[in-house]
C-alpha cells in the first residue's frame, strides 16, 4: 500500500510533488539503461531493458509503490493534463541542472599551430 504521505489530501493519487520525484527518478533510469552495455549492446545506446526492469523495481520499493500503483496514479494525471504539465513543467529546470551537473565538461582544444612564415630575401 502507499503510504498516507504519498497521497494528496484532495483524492486518492500521489502527490505531485512525490509524483514529479518519482518520474525524474524514473527519466534517469530510462537515461542509465541505455549506457549499460551487455553482450546483446556492446556499444550502449540502446535502452537495456534488463537494468531497466531493476531500476523500475528499486524506484518503486523506494517510494514504496507497486508498478500497477503508479501507473494508476500516473493515468490520473494524464486525465488532469493541467496537474501533469505543472510537474513536467517544474521538472524541466532540475533535470537541466542534474544534466549540467553529471555532464563533463568539454576537453579543450589546445590552439592551431600556426606556421611563421620565414622572412622574405632581398
Amino acid at each position: 500500500f502507499v503510504s498516507c504521505k504519498n497521497k494528496t489530501a484532495e483524492g486518492n493519487h500521489m502527490s505531485p510533488k512525490i509524483m514529479q520525484k518519482l518520474l525524474l527518478d524514473i527519466n534517469m533510469a530510462e537515461t542509465l539503461s541505455s549506457f549499460q552495455k551487455d553482450s546483446l549492446h556492446k556499444q550502449g545506446g540502446t535502452k537495456n531493458n534488463d537494468s531497466l526492469a531493476v531500476y523500475y523495481k528499486d524506484i518503486f520499493a523506494h517510494y514504496n509503490i507497486t508498478a500497477a500503483q503508479f501507473t494508476e496514479d500516473l493515468e490520473w494525471y494524464k486525465e488532469h493534463p493541467e496537474e501533469l504539465d505543472s510537474i513536467y513543467t517544474d521538472m524541466i529546470p532540475i533535470a537541466t541542472g542534474i544534466q549540467a551537473a553529471t555532464t563533463p565538461a568539454p576537453v579543450a582544444q589546445p590552439p592551431a599551430v600556426i606556421p611563421i612564415a620565414s622572412p622574405a630575401k632581398k
